[in-house]
């Protein structure tokens, strides 16, 4: 394998190294402390992974702007995301925890997968939304019922408390009427 000294090249090879399928050189480029992640990435299933088609790198830094193809795609259908390297033992190294491929987009075959789970999953709950939706109406019109009972009571409550105050009212008025007419009537001027 030919040692490379540049960010953009390491990252080439290590591109090229997985659009071919050599894991084994892919591997070799990536540093140390990265490495599960790299194993981890690679023994994930292949639809959950990008099958790479071009690859094109940006400007040479710690870390390459990367994008990435995939087989058979349109040239506005890509995925971008940064290579990032670091330096270890004076040599760059891809940086595998931190260098995340993003996942393909959903092919048909998934998504009408999903859109069959969906189906049925709303098939097997409409019934059970429709129980549900029917035992709120009746919790409903039960509260609704027991409030107007409630209103009901407080407005008899209210109407006795008010009877309650009009006839204490009445007999001050009965009390006062007496007190008056009991009470011995002044002549004087101004009286006929």
């Amino acid at each position: 394998m030919h040692q490379a000294d540049s960010p953009r090249e390491v990252a080439h090879q290590y591109w090229q190294a997985l659009k071919i399928g050599d894991t084994e050189t892919a591997r070799k480029l990536v540093s140390t402390g990265s490495q599960q992640d790299f194993d981890t990435y690679m023994a994930k299933p292949a639809d959950e992974k990008t099958a790479i088609g071009e690859i094109n790198l940006g400007a040479e830094q710690t870390t390459v702007v990367t994008l990435i193809y995939p087989q058979d795609s349109t040239p506005d259908d890509y995925s971008a995301f940064d290579t990032t390297l670091v330096m270890e033992n004076g040599k760059w190294r891809i940086d595998a925890a931190q260098t995340v491929i993003p996942r393909p987009p959903p092919s048909d075959r998934e998504l009408e997968e999903l859109a069959d789970q969906l189906s049925e999953s709303m098939e097997d709950n409409i019934e059970s939304i429709e129980d549900a939706m029917d035992e709120g109406m009746k919790l409903l019109d039960e509260a609704l019922r027991e409030g107007s009972r409630d209103m009901g009571e407080s407005m008899l409550k209210g109407m006795e408390e008010m009877n309650r105050a009009l006839q204490e009212s009445i007999e001050e008025m009965r009390k006062r009427r007496e007190e008056q007419d009991t009470k011995p009537k002044q002549e004087g001027e101004g009286l006929i």
